[in-house]
């Protein structure tokens, strides 16, 4: 299956995981994990590729920017509490903008990169994506237990630098941090 193919199917699951997420917020969290891991090998596999070829180069760095913002988004929505009456609304606007942004590749994107890029290259990079995809979201990162995660929180009242987001560190700790590797 192309990368194209690959994607588009995924793009499914993320529009799947943000609609179980506007009535439960828990399942928030995997859409914001699948979103990163998404952008993140999205970028690897397709964008960077894209972005060689000079008929390609503005739209695809323009995604790429439409991911940064994304990932803003999440940082933002990332410290802010599930429980707080506003939640559904960082639930709302994060979904809003990826939903955009996917219709966006499906409508514009994808299509002109078919005509750029060569249909075995997309075999293979499509193959690369789920495999890398499918070994990041196996990945399951264990929960700091309750006596040391209280004992830390009776440190953490001084300020202090930020540490870096749950889905951020999931992804660094799988060797694609940030949205480049």
């Amino acid at each position: 299956m192309s990368i194209i193919d690959n994607l588009v199917s995924h793009h499914g699951v993320l529009r799947q995981l943000f609609n179980k997420s506007m009535n439960d917020p828990q399942v928030f969290q995997e859409f914001m994990r699948h979103l990163v891991v998404h952008h993140t090998l999205e970028e690897k596999y397709f964008y960077d590729i894209l972005q060689t070829v000079p008929e390609a180069e503005h739209e695809a760095l323009e995604a790429v920017n439409e991911h940064h913002i994304i990932e803003l988004i999440i940082k933002d929505a990332e410290g802010f509490p599930n429980e707080h009456e506003h939640f559904p609304v960082k639930i709302e606007g994060l979904g809003e903008y990826t939903t955009h942004h996917l219709d966006e590749e499906e409508a514009d994107i994808f299509p002109m990169s078919q005509s750029v890029i060569p249909p075995e290259d997309l075999e293979t990079l499509g193959k690369l994506f789920t495999e890398a995809k499918d070994n990041a979201l196996n990945v399951k990162v264990p929960e700091v237990p309750g006596a040391i995660a209280n004992r830390a929180a009776k440190y953490d009242k001084a300020p202090k630098a930020k540490v870096a987001s749950t889905a951020t560190s999931t992804a660094m700790g799988l060797g694609i941090g940030g949205l480049k590797t």
